[in-house]
């Protein structure tokens, strides 16, 4: 009996450390890959309009230092939303290009 009490001891043991490893495991795990597509794609959306916001506070500011109406704020908002744009069309063909060479089932043409 007591080799049985022993064994299924060890046994309870090792389930209650196999469920803590895979708890642990699924803990642990982050919930995006640090080079994972959404965090790519989500971050050109961002630094988007933090460059047309910037651009923008920046025209605002010297409207307000100058006292020129709105004339510096449209600008310099023209100038974010032409810099931005070019910034994210610039990140999106580089990451096309290299998810193409990553991909090369889904690349048909």
């Amino acid at each position: 009996m007591d080799d049985n009490q022993k064994n299924s001891e060890k046994g309870n043991d090792n389930n209650s450390e196999k469920n803590i490893s895979s708890l642990k495991k699924i803990l642990s795990k982050p919930l995006l890959k640090a080079d994972s597509k959404v965090a790519q794609y989500s971050g050109l959306g961002i630094s988007l309009v933090i460059t047309i916001l910037l651009f923008l506070w920046v025209g605002m500011w010297l409207d307000g230092k100058f006292d020129t109406g709105v004339l510096f704020t449209l600008i310099l908002t023209f100038i974010g939303f032409a810099a931005g744009f070019y910034s994210f069309y610039l990140n999106i063909k580089k990451l096309t290009e290299k998810d193409k060479i990553e991909n090369k089932k889904f690349n048909k043409y």
